[in-house]
């Protein structure tokens, strides 16, 4: 098989295409789940959720990009950001 993961429920979703479907202050859970499918969740005991977007999952985490998005508990977007991929990990 081999090939990449795709992190989006789209796989012509880029990072960077991601990142601008998500609006900072009025995108809500929901619709994220409709822009971009199903992520890693992080929840804590404050009411903020964190969602992870990873490239490639089973990889190692230095070498993945990916796309973060902090919930508020009010379950709006509050920050987002985008971490490219590292260099090679050559050993």
């Amino acid at each position: 098989m081999g090939g990449a993961t795709h992190p989006f429920r789209d796989p012509g979703l880029t990072m960077q295409t991601a990142s601008e479907a998500v609006a900072i202050g009025t995108s809500s859970k929901q619709e994220v789940m409709a822009a971009l499918g199903p992520a890693t969740v992080v929840r804590f005991d404050s009411g903020y959720e964190v969602w992870v977007y990873r490239k490639n999952p089973l990889r190692s985490e230095a070498a993945n990009a990916e796309f973060v998005i902090l919930f508020a508990p009010s379950g709006i977007v509050k920050k987002t950001r985008i971490r490219p991929a590292y260099g090679r990990q050559d050993l």
